[in-house]
């Protein structure tokens, strides 16, 4: 998938969970999209290599078992360098834990939309699996895929 149907989708499904919660503040939102980004550009400038011109996706990142551990390790410093530079270190545990939470589904949904395309995503083994073998670049994918998140984004904030 695109690094910005990735972003879309990943920001607005991570914000409609973030409203199931209750009213969120506007700083909390722009955290989230802010630690969404991030956790998609760092699984995509790791996670990937190149072998005989053929771009290849690598275990560090594109794993279920190891993702997860790059979208907490994001989305926690997203929620605790601006706690400590506003001199509310440490944050709030239920806070952090939430916020840790979101980054492994968001580093999750990373792999999900990575896992349609033919590159497919790592999962118990060192051999990559596909729910479908779709190019990274299809734009009806990629297309569906933005809009979805467009919807749940204005959903949650319509809510």
């Amino acid at each position: 998938m695109k690094s910005n149907t990735h972003n879309l989708f990943s920001i607005g499904l991570m914000i409609w969970i973030i409203t199931l919660f209750g009213d969120p503040l506007v700083v909390v939102l722009l955290l989230a999209a802010v630690a969404t980004v991030f956790t998609n550009a760092i699984i995509d400038e790791l996670g990937h290599t190149t072998t005989d011109g053929v771009p290849r996706r690598k275990f560090l990142t594109h794993s279920i078992i190891t993702a997860p551990f790059w979208g907490a390790a994001v989305w926690a410093l997203v929620l605790i360098v601006p706690a400590a530079s506003l001199g509310l270190f440490p944050p709030d545990p239920v806070l952090l834990w939430f916020f840790t939470s979101l980054g492994v589904l968001a580093a999750w949904s990373h792999l999900l939309l990575d896992s349609l395309t033919e590159g497919g995503v790592f999962a118990f083994s060192s051999r990559r699996r596909a729910l479908a073998h779709l190019a990274y670049d299809n734009w009806p994918l990629n297309l569906g895929f933005s809009l979805l998140g467009v919807v749940l984004l204005f959903a949650a904030l319509l809510w």
